[in-house]
């Protein structure tokens, strides 16, 4: 009886943790984290693992043996989740993978917890309730933002478009299943079309509360479409045609490892470098040019483009399966049916992910509770044979016979799942601590509290040092220390011994940190465009770091072809060291990708100007000025220049460029160092920039 009742307590404990977790994991964020939704989101699923690992350990070391659920569906999605694990291991950006990759395969493990897990009527009413509640509650939290009733008291959520999804399309994917669930729950209980007020009044709780859900999610979904369709605010998503070709150059046109990224892709959760390297010149023709985009148009292109054929062909098999597995009677078969059709033709986040296999866990164990043929048990024990010897045996469900079940199996099943447990919550717990930490480093940034923005920082970075972003922001915020030192330092007094050595010290930290992120994630643009602002920064400080910084943008340049700024950034660099020449062919190269770029002829004109052509340095600020109507700031800055020009020559008739003025012009400025840093004599020893396939672990604080 002990035994009895010690099982039915961790299958008690096991259903309340999966249905707490249902209900918040639509609504849970944190204004500690640096992703107010997606990192909490994650923490949750991962977490809840975890507990419900050691708990189902613990279950099968009671009852000496294994039992498995058995469907079509374990093996696809089993496919798909070693698809990801071995895709982010062979990536090049590694721990940006595994980054993203983790929490992924424990919403997979997720999957198969509940499916393992959710066996009778009463559990599975249960957790339905939790799930469709969960949905219900956000859309009321919508609504009430929506209505400007901002009833939670967190500042920084207060916005009539705040969501807890962080993004209204993502809120959409989410409540469309658990609607169109609810609509046929109710639609079967009052037996409709033939409804019947008798039938009505006999229907059970569960009704009711699909009858509350359903109302929330409506008011839900037709609040966030009028938001999609009628304010100004749209969600921006990568126009489809450049998903679709980004996904395969990624998976064909990356020669240094062909067949690896046509099997298994760039790595899952790095489709942001596939982006920057495979994108075409005409994406600078769109309205979004300057912006980069770290989803796909859509998640099955994602798939495509960082998990390669091997997992678009695994996610495809998952929908196979599932279709194998229809069922008419079941009430699920429909919302999941749409949630992969969704899937395929919009962008998921990571709540919409765990919801995916949410669906079909839940799918499959209605079938299971139903006791659908398709859907069996299966017992994996060792048992003592009659002479004497252990033998592992897999048998359905109650239909073994009378046995003497050895502990072995359970016991070392269980051992691993300790050790996987407790590596993946330690781990999962210095994650989080040095995201709150980094987080915290912003809020005190804000306060103008350097010393404690920088403590944070640097503990952020010791608790967790395989986040490339976080040493990407912290060479930064070395270097504009060591920048205001310097320019504390009196005109015409040099600085002291110690106030030296501090600057000496955070500008080798700014490099060391710079270096770090290039090194984490080595085909991240973004991180070799830092890096080489901060060898910019250093010129006339560090040794060869006007050659430092030319290279490490080339780097950046390599990685995203088509980016004109990053021309411009280049060119700014010669500029800076008078090759003016050198300095023209980089703008002119940026106008080149993108003919109505105002600040690439600012810069160009600047760079006439300096080599003395005046006539055409004036033809190319008028240039600016046609492409500038409708932006009165950039406006004022090119009609002072151009005045001052013209006093200095003469007003003069040019030949004119005729181009349209564009709408989505960036400020005009030229192209600085990002610090003013005195002239070091002799000039300080830098390290050099790492290799670009380095994949070194980061060097410490």
């Amino acid at each position: 009886m002990e035994k009895q009742g010690a099982l039915e307590n961790l299958k008690i404990l096991s259903v309340v943790i999966i249905s707490l977790t249902l209900f918040f994991l639509p609504i849970l964020f944190l204004v500690n984290a640096t992703d107010f939704f997606t990192i909490p989101k994650q923490l949750l699923i991962i977490g809840s693992v975890v507990i419900l690992l050691v708990v189902w350990g613990v279950k099968i070391l009671i009852e000496r043996k294994i039992v498995l659920t058995v469907h079509s569906l374990n093996l696809p999605v089993l496919t798909f989740a070693v698809v990801l694990i071995v895709s982010t291991l062979l990536s090049r950006n590694r721990y940006d993978s595994l980054i993203q990759a983790v929490p992924v395969v424990f919403a997979i493990l997720f999957f198969f917890l509940i499916v393992n897990t959710i066996r009778d009527k009463r559990s599975f009413s249960f957790v339905l309730a939790s799930l469709v509640l969960g949905a219900a509650a956000s859309s009321f939290i919508t609504i009430a933002y929506f209505t400007n009733f901002y009833f939670l008291p967190i500042p920084e959520i207060k916005n009539q478009f705040f969501n807890t999804y962080g993004s209204p399309i993502q809120h959409l994917i989410y409540l469309i299943p658990i609607l169109i669930f609810s609509v046929f729950y109710i639609a079967k209980a009052v037996n409709f079309p033939k409804i019947m007020i008798s039938q009505v009044i006999k229907t059970d709780v569960g009704f009711f509360i699909q009858l509350v859900a359903a109302l929330a999610c409506l008011a839900g979904v037709s609040l966030i479409t009028y938001q999609l369709i009628f304010l100004p605010n749209k969600p921006i998503v990568l126009p489809y045609i450049y998903g679709f070709q980004t996904a395969l150059a990624s998976i064909s046109q990356d020669s240094s490892r062909f067949i690896l990224s046509l099997i298994f892709g760039s790595g899952y959760g790095t489709f942001l470098v596939d982006f920057t390297r495979f994108k075409l010149p005409a994406f600078n023709l769109t309205n979004v040019w300057n912006l980069n985009f770290g989803f796909s148009s859509s998640y099955f292109l994602e798939l495509i483009a960082t998990t390669g054929l091997a997992g678009a062909i695994s996610f495809i098999a998952i929908i196979f399966s599932l279709l194998k597995l229809r069922s008419t009677k079941n009430p699920f078969f429909i919302p999941v049916i749409v949630m992969c059709i969704l899937s395929i033709i919009l962008p998921l986040s990571y709540v919409s992910v765990v919801l995916l296999f949410v669906l079909l866990a839940i799918y499959v164990s209605y079938l299971n509770v139903s006791e659908d043929r398709r859907v069996s048990d299966m017992t994996l024990a060792t048992v003592l044979t009659k002479n004497g010897m252990f033998s592992f045996e897999a048998t359905p469900e109650g239909k073994q016979e009378s046995r003497s079940e050895s502990p072995i199996l359970p016991g070392i099943v269980f051992i691993l799942v300790i050790l996987i447990s407790g590596f993946a919550g330690f781990y999962t717990y210095k994650f989080a601590m040095s995201d709150f930490a980094f987080a915290e480093s912003f809020k005190q940034a804000r306060q103008n509290n350097g010393q404690k923005t920088y403590q944070l920082q640097a503990q952020a970075i010791s608790d967790f040092p395989q986040r490339a972003d976080y040493h990407r922001v912290f060479s930064q915020i070395n270097l504009a220390v060591a920048n205001s030192l310097s320019q504390g330092v009196q005109p015409g007094s040099s600085p002291s011994a110690q106030v030296q050595q501090n600057i000496v010290s955070l500008l080798q930290q700014s490099i060391n940190s710079a270096r770090n992120a290039v090194i984490i994630s080595p085909l991240n643009s973004v991180h070799w465009q830092n890096l080489a602002q901060i060898y910019r920064a250093l010129i006339n400080v560090g040794q060869n770091a006007e050659q430092f910084a030319l290279s490490s943008m080339n780097q950046a340049i390599a990685l995203d072809p088509f980016n004109p700024q990053l021309y411009i950034q280049l060119g700014g660099i010669y500029y800076q060291l008078g090759n003016f020449d050198a300095a023209q062919n980089q703008f002119q190269v940026a106008i080149n990708l993108k003919r109505d770029f105002a600040n690439a002829y600012y810069n160009l004109g600047h760079a006439l100007e300096q080599k003395g052509d005046f006539t055409n340095a004036l033809a190319t600020y008028r240039t600016v000025k046609q492409l500038s109507q409708g932006n009165q700031t950039n406006l004022d800055i090119i009609n002072a220049k151009i005045e001052a020009l013209e006093a200095k020559i003469g007003k003069t008739t040019i030949n004119e460029q005729q181009v349209q003025a564009g709408s989505d012009q960036t400020p005009l400025e030229i192209s600085t160092p990002s610090a003013n840093l005195p002239p070091q004599k002799p000039p300080i020893l830098i390290s050099p920039p790492p290799e670009r396939e380095s994949a070194a672990s980061p060097s410490g604080q």
